[in-house]
């Protein structure tokens, strides 16, 4: 009888940490002895903005330098500002190597599971990216986001929980109007000045840098290239 309660204690406990989305618990160590933490406690995941939408952290692997065991459990989505061979480790698989080409987009599907990888920096230059975890469970239904008529934008990613947008500007080059419904995330490759103009609010100048990252918010705005070289930069929108 003791046992039959314990085993029902233990059964609703686990039914109540699923229900809060605790389900996900890892392991405190990784077969190697090493500990396994949460991707935002890496010490190489530095979290730069965060709000109750998105979690955004710059990434920072000199050459031989490796993360510790982290776990995933979140949607992600990861841009290589500069990217390097890299070798992966999965915690009961294979050893893989691969590639992250700097400009590439990675999109990482973790919602509703857990994963735990390694990653160690196998080139000789920087690793540098910006990744940015989405912290609501499925798709918000925020509206779909169409900006194919916009200039400078192309389409970079399509998955159940975001959009992605590639965009490129001359000099003096604007996108004209558009709309975000759902609030994102924008990554800069290059430029060093944008306009943003929203209806009734004096235009706003941002400083820019390769690798800079910015949150923003529903509205409806026109981006134009305000600085002396191109101004590459991808914009995100949660869906």
């Amino acid at each position: 009888m003791v046992i039959k309660k314990l085993y029902s204690v233990m059964l609703l406990s686990a039914v109540i940490l699923s229900s809060f989305g605790c389900a996900s618990a890892f392991p405190p160590k990784a077969p190697d002895g090493d500990p396994v933490v949460e991707t935002k406690d890496e010490p190489l995941h530095h979290v730069i903005m965060e709000t109750k939408d998105v979690r955004v952290m710059r990434v920072m692997l000199l050459p031989g330098v490796r993360t510790m065991w982290h776990e995933q459990h979140l949607d992600y989505v990861n841009t290589h500002i500069s990217g390097s061979p890299v070798k992966v480790e999965y915690i009961g698989q294979p050893v893989k190597t691969a590639v992250m080409e700097t400009g590439h987009i990675r999109f990482g599907p973790h919602q509703g599971k857990s994963e735990v990888d390694r990653i160690t920096n196998t080139g000789t230059t920087l690793n540098h990216q910006v990744a940015f975890e989405i912290k609501q469970s499925g798709p918000q239904g925020f509206g779909t986001g169409d900006r194919s008529k916009v200039q400078g934008f192309t389409m970079a990613l399509d998955k159940p929980t975001v959009y992605g947008w590639h965009v490129e500007l001359k000099p003096g080059e604007s996108t004209g109007s558009y709309t975000v419904k759902g609030p994102g995330v924008r990554v800069i490759f290059k430029g060093n000045r944008i306009l943003s103009t929203q209806p009734n609010v004096m235009t706003q100048q941002i400083t820019t840098q390769a690798g800079d990252a910015f949150l923003v918010d529903p509205g409806t705005y026109v981006i134009t290239n305000g600085g002396s070289e191109d101004l590459v930069f991808n914009e995100y929108e949660l869906k």
